[in-house]
């Protein structure tokens, strides 16, 4: 007698395929919705696409948008793992962000491989609204905080957007009574589409604690006119459980300088964090991305290897705009570099908030991990740390949940720090197996 196993029997029966067609449709769109419904040329834009998968292998691969004037290009790449495609539809979306828009009416042309645009003609076109908005409400105010290395000064990280210079600008932070907290002596031309501005915090001067209302200013021309003016509130502290930083090790000349070096980072002696810089011919400079809490810190680099040439040198940063203390490496003695990090803060003399993640749920399993708001709010954006600070996930979500894949990360204790859109902010920990 012959023996047929259930799955070509499920094969014979049609209900499966053992082989995927060749540019068979693995993704079929359904939906293209606008965030906000009703967007204005101040606000950021993105587009939710959506739909469902065809089968149990199909999957999407990556999605990009381009805006070429009103016209808005969405392109969408789909595959399937091969194997057995078990018909079974499977709910999918993705979120682009397109970003501040120009007043008009955009068109949304779909393309790609592998997929379907059904979504409903009425929904591949979107407006944009223009406002009486001024050349100040375009300017991004990312963050009005501690200068992260000093005690002395502060920071106002700023996006330009716009083709307006602001001609020699220097930033002024007043209290709510109007007292002047922090000033900037003017150091730049004008404002770029991305720039950090140290503010000094003037003599006699008293910063509040905790969040406080206050008025932050933009003059230009050398202080001569006023350009532009907030006032809200401010948290010049970095929200919990810990802050972005760069740590980095770079070849300052004098020949090349090669091998593995190891950095720790300690607190209190106690080591928080760890990695290894290497330094090969095509690469002279080496970095890493923690996230540390408020603190003091000592930095330790090791060579794994005999001198080499160059002048190595290492250090912490936020990124290449914002350098913290450094030193030059030594090989024949421990090399250490000490520094404070957002040290105002970690004296209790400005409040980092507890977080409470009551309204997030996690999913774990078959190397992925979703996460979702059980308010229903959008996730915002979304930080995973693992136990050694550095960063492994970085996005931002539109919606409620986000799902991603785990394949690849070593086991241990991982760190989720979601920030929504409306300025919650959530901790979740849990460990990869």
């Amino acid at each position: 007698m012959k023996y047929v196993n259930l799955v070509h029997l499920l094969a014979m029966a049609g209900l499966i395929s053992l082989a995927t067609p060749a540019l068979a449709t693995e993704y079929y769109v359904e939906q293209i919705n606008v965030l906000p419904a009703s967007p204005s040329d101040q606000d950021a834009v993105q587009l939710v696409v959506s739909g469902y998968l065809a089968n149990t292998q199909s999957y999407v691969s990556g999605i990009t948008a381009t805006v070429d004037g009103f016209n808005v290009l969405v392109t969408i790449i789909a595959s399937n793992f091969g194997g057995i495609n078990i018909p079974v539809t499977v709910a999918h979306a993705d979120t682009v962000v397109l970003g501040t828009l120009p007043a008009g009416t955009y068109t949304i042309n779909l393309n790609g491989n592998m997929i379907m645009d059904s979504a409903p003609q009425a929904q591949h076109s979107f407006t944009v609204s223009g406002g009486a908005a001024t050349v100040c409400d375009s300017l991004v105010l990312a963050s009005v905080s501690w200068a992260p290395f000093s005690d002395t000064a502060l920071l106002v990280h700023v996006f330009n957007p716009t083709s307006t210079l602001f001609d020699y600008p220097g930033f002024i932070l007043h209290d709510a009574n109007g007292d002047t907290l922090a000033k900037e002596t003017v150091n730049f031309f004008g404002i770029g589409q991305e720039s950090w501005h140290t503010l000094a915090i003037q003599p006699g001067a008293t910063i509040p604690q905790g969040p406080f209302n206050g008025t932050l200013e933009l003059w230009t021309l050398f202080g001569q006119e006023l350009a532009c003016s907030w006032n809200q509130s401010f948290d010049l502290c970095p929200p919990a459980p810990c802050a972005p930083l760069n740590v980095f090790l770079q070849n300052t000349g004098g020949g090349m300088t090669l091998g593995s070096f190891h950095y720790t980072v300690r607190q209190m002696g106690n080591e928080v964090a760890g990695g290894t810089f290497v330094l090969s011919q095509n690469a002279q400079y080496d970095s890493d991305s923690l996230c540390l809490p408020p603190g003091a810190y000592l930095m330790e680099v090791v060579p794994d290897q005999g001198p080499t040439g160059g002048q190595p040198f290492f250090g912490v940063g936020l990124g290449n705009e914002v350098q913290g203390p450094g030193a030059p490496l030594v090989f024949t003695t421990l090399s250490a570099v000490a520094f404070n990090f957002y040290g105002a803060c970690s004296n209790g003399t400005q409040g980092i908030a507890v977080a409470d993640p009551a309204n997030l749920v996690l999913n774990t399993g078959n190397g992925r991990v979703s996460v979702r708001r059980t308010d229903g709010q959008a996730l915002g954006e979304l930080l995973v740390f693992d136990a050694q600070g550095r960063i492994v996930l970085d996005a931002v979500e539109a919606g409620a949940q986000h799902e991603w894949s785990t394949a690849g990360w070593a086991s241990g204790l991982y760190l989720l720090r979601e920030q929504g859109l409306r300025g919650s902010l959530l901790t979740l920990r849990w460990v990869v197996p």
